[in-house]
């Protein structure tokens, strides 16, 4: 998934600050041992928030809808990126956060939204990577991690936020505390469900000719455009 020498982005989710401190600083941990270059793409809303050497800053995105703000953030990451020379984009998702994303699109009997949930979305005409090395992590490992490194007070003290992700969509979002609470006592259930809904996804995406990604967010989609990138740019 990430290589030794690899030019590597983290993008920064303002909707799940915590988790992203975290998993940053963990990466970056990693990464020192690597001759490798990681920046860190982060919104403009926290550009006095947080302090690193390499940043590359991506204009915010308010949309309150899940895949709006995913798909566009994405957008906004991609451009910044390749202008940075960056090969490939951590994205900071938890198991919680996959799961509840494939159940939210599996629901909505919307396969694009499940093919996001792949380890992997490749822009092939950008040659950028979106990867998630921490998709198989419990977001309360991550959170504990924060906590002992000191990190969530002060990133809270700087920056007031909520643990829960606070979009607009109730329906996604019952579904994640619903998801949040059963990892606290069954993560051998999440662990087998991850599993199999990548299996379900691939198998879904060839049967129905999702084979080629969005050029502007890296979503599986049958043509060239995925359906939030053209009603964006046809309105």
């Amino acid at each position: 998934m990430l290589e030794p020498k690899d030019t590597i982005g983290f993008l920064f989710l303002e909707k799940y600050p915590l988790v992203s401190i975290s998993s940053y600083n963990i990466l970056k941990k990693i990464e020192r041992d690597y001759p490798s270059k990681l920046y860190l793409i982060l919104p403009k809303t926290l550009s006095k928030v947080v302090r690193e050497e390499n940043i590359v800053y991506v204009d915010n995105v308010e949309n309150k809808d899940i895949v709006a703000y995913y798909r566009l953030l994405r957008e906004k990451a991609l451009k910044k990126a390749e202008k940075a020379g960056i090969e490939k984009i951590v994205l900071p998702t938890t198991l919680e956060f996959e799961i509840t994303y494939f159940t939210y699109g599996f629901l909505k009997y919307d396969i694009e939204i499940m093919g996001e949930t792949l380890p992997k979305l490749h822009v092939p005409q950008r040659n950028i990577y979106f990867v998630k090395p921490f998709r198989k992590v419990r977001t309360k490992e991550l959170l504990i991690y924060g906590y002992f490194e000191g990190l969530f007070r002060i990133f809270e003290k700087k920056f007031k936020v909520k643990r829960n992700s606070g979009f607009s969509d109730s329906f996604f979002c019952e579904i994640e505390k619903y998801f949040w609470k059963i990892s606290c006592d069954h993560f051998e259930l999440l662990d087998s469900t991850l599993k199999m809904s990548e299996i379900l996804v691939e198998k879904i995406l060839r049967e129905y000719g999702f084979t080629s990604s969005c050029r502007f967010c890296g979503t599986p989609i049958r043509d060239n455009v995925c359906s939030f990138h053209a009603i964006r740019f046809l309105a």
